[in-house]
């Protein structure tokens, strides 16, 4: 990918490269330093409330116990800095505006539309919307859409089409278009990306990739080609893409959390990571001479799933930018950029299906030459994203069994008298310290982006007001709440499936959101309504008083059909909405990026040779 025959001149002087400042290196030393701190003074309480016994199973089942409360506890305690970091940047970030020298942009700029077996219609109303709002840009106008399609079924491919003459015929006096079908989609949506850099990249100084659901206003855009130009260090510039547009109960919770507290998890990436921060694939401007230089991507050795093509190829090119010194930058400001969430708990695990096999393929990224620090924790974070919940599961599994058998050694059964029993361990006696201070972090960023909303009249009004969105907020907690050992169960599946080598293969995500049926529902989630039950069944004859701690993952697992079936239909959405609950400042006041007017039919009259089929 580096030759791709770029029309510049080779003899140009290198652009200032980037480095790390020195505020953001004492800013992440700080922070990974109080992480470790938290999660070593945590596990030391919890070694301390578990008594010693050398002897017997217990003695042998300890240490591990407390391996995986360690890697537990540094994921939470991350999580949680990196939120009140977050938190303290926004804050600060609201009495300071920056403003940037703005430039012509026009035909200096790309902007790539890659889509595979996607609905023709749905990401004509989405990329309209964009062009309709990139045209009130003077400086924008020229730019060039390229529709990039990967689609295998020709029945899409002819809808495709037809949406390119729709949108040649309302924008072509504004802007080029172009669509172009690969016969063969080797590497998936990164490499329908490094095709186009490879055949048209030298051309264009900047290139904007959407994802088929995203929407990013003008100003937005233009904002971003202004930050590279003052910039010549930097290589890529991500915007921060908040959900919209959801109709169901799942995705309206999904927008309205990322509404909430998003903000604070960007800002914190920003602050932490300075010039070394990640890429999320979408709603980002890439600069061409960069990516062409850094980001070809090889193929992992082995077999799928662990290696062949890399799957979450984001993360990856944004460590080759830095392994060039290349700047790579996130703006946590809430600007235009949005995508549209998955409707259903079902649609999200899917993604999620395809996104796991991805990161755990960086864990054998994590020694590779020349990544740096910043490239190996963004690769080492995104796959305990996933890891974390086999490991609770056998956090969960070995407490649980080590209680069920004191209990049947204090009652003689079995041979298992040598473990503490719950009478004399310390941990059952006084959890208050570690319990409370793990609540804490859990729901922490929660509360404090809760409290920067309440704090911000803009905001606040925004999301229905302060009584309207504290109920929304508490409800936001208790369904994630019951949701979670769901997710944990879904997680480790696929984790156990992509080491047993499983692959996820290509699916694209149902947007359309009428409801997942009940029988899907049932396959999903059969299982966790039965482990539920079992679990519950069991407690409540040898362990009843522990029921109560363990209560919040029962009510998850034998709640999981309603909650499930329930989020995902359109018309709990619409109760939500008029009860004025998960509303986001998007559906108070609805920006005309996300209208949706429809574009106006072609004449039958072919494209011109201004475009591209």
């Amino acid at each position: 990918m580096t030759d791709i025959s770029m029309n510049q001149n080779r003899n140009e002087a290198s652009p200032r490269r980037a480095r790390l400042r020195p505020g953001t290196i004492v800013t992440g030393i700080v922070f990974l330093t109080i992480v470790v701190a938290t999660t070593t003074a945590l596990t030391m309480l919890f070694e301390d409330l578990m008594p010693y016994r050398p002897n017997g199973p217990y003695g042998f089942f300890r240490p591990m116990l407390i391996g995986l409360f360690a890697v537990l506890t540094g994921w939470i305690s991350c999580n949680f800095w990196l939120a009140s970091f977050g938190a303290v940047s926004v804050a600060i970030r609201r009495r300071r505006r920056t403003s940037l020298p703005e430039q012509m942009v026009g035909n200096r700029l790309a902007i790539l539309l890659p889509i595979y077996e996607e609905d023709p219609q749905a990401v004509e109303g989405h990329i309209a919307s964009t062009l309709r709002s990139l045209a009130k840009q003077p400086r924008l106008h020229g730019c060039h859409l390229f529709i990039l399609s990967d689609t295998r079924s020709d029945e899409v491919a002819r809808e495709e089409k037809r949406m390119f003459e729709t949108l040649y015929h309302e924008f072509a006096d504004r802007f080029c278009i172009s669509y172009r079908r690969r016969k063969n989609n080797i590497g998936r949506k990164a490499g329908n990306v490094q095709d186009f850099v490879e055949h048209w990249g030298g051309a264009y100084d900047y290139m904007l990739v959407l994802d088929a659901d995203s929407r990013m206003d003008g100003a937005t855009v233009a904002r971003l080609a202004d930050e590279l130009d003052a910039d010549p260090g930097l290589g890529l510039i991500q915007t921060w893409p908040r959900p919209v547009r959801a109709q169901t109960l799942f995705g309206r919770l999904q927008q309205f959390a990322a509404s909430l507290y998003g903000q604070q998890v960007a800002a914190g990436f920003a602050l932490i990571m300075g010039n070394a921060a990640t890429y999320w694939g979408h709603n980002a401007m890439i600069r061409v001479r960069a990516f062409a230089e850094c980001c070809g991507l090889p193929a992992l050795p082995g077999n799928a799933p662990l290696g062949g093509e890399i799957m979450s190829h984001d993360f990856v090119e944004a460590a080759f930018l830095r392994r060039r010194d290349w700047a790579v930058r996130i703006l946590p400001e809430r600007l235009g950029s949005y995508e549209e969430p998955p409707p259903s708990l079902i649609a999200h695990a899917t993604r999620d299906r395809r996104w796991c096999q991805g990161n755990l393929q960086h864990l054998q990224l994590l020694v590779a030459d020349g990544i740096g620090l910043s490239g190996r924790l963004h690769f080492l974070m995104g796959s305990l994203a996933y890891l974390t919940s086999p490991i609770w599961l056998a956090f969960l599994l070995l407490s649980a069994g080590l209680f069920v058998a004191a209990q049947l050694g204090n009652q003689g059964i079995g041979p298992w008298g040598s473990i503490p029993l719950p009478a004399d361990m310390a941990f059952y006696q006084d959890p208050a310290i570690l319990f409370g201070a793990i609540l804490c972090m859990l729901f922490g960023p929660k509360i404090l982006g809760l409290l920067l909303a309440l704090s911000d009249g803009e905001l606040r009004r925004g999301h229905g007001g302060a009584l309207r969105l504290t109920l929304s907020a508490l409800f936001e907690m208790m369904l994630s709440v019951l949701t979670a050992p769901v997710m944990m169960l879904l997680h480790s599946q696929f984790v156990f499936e992509i080491f047993g080598g499983r692959a996820s293969g290509w699916r694209t995500v149902d947007r359309a959101g009428s409801g997942e049926p009940f029988s899907n529902v049932i396959r999903v989630h059969a299982l966790h309504f039965a482990l539920g039950a079992a679990v519950a069944c069991v407690m409540a004859i040898y362990t009843p008083t522990a029921m109560f701690a363990a209560s919040p993952i029962l009510a998850g697992l034998l709640l999981s059909l309603p909650v499930s079936y329930l989020g995902s239909k359109p018309s709990w959405g619409r109760v939500s909405r008029a009860l004025g609950l998960f509303l986001i400042p998007e559906e108070v006041r609805l920006p005309d990026l996300l209208s949706d007017r429809s574009v106006s039919p072609p004449p039958d009259v072919a494209p011109t040779a201004d475009a591209t089929v």
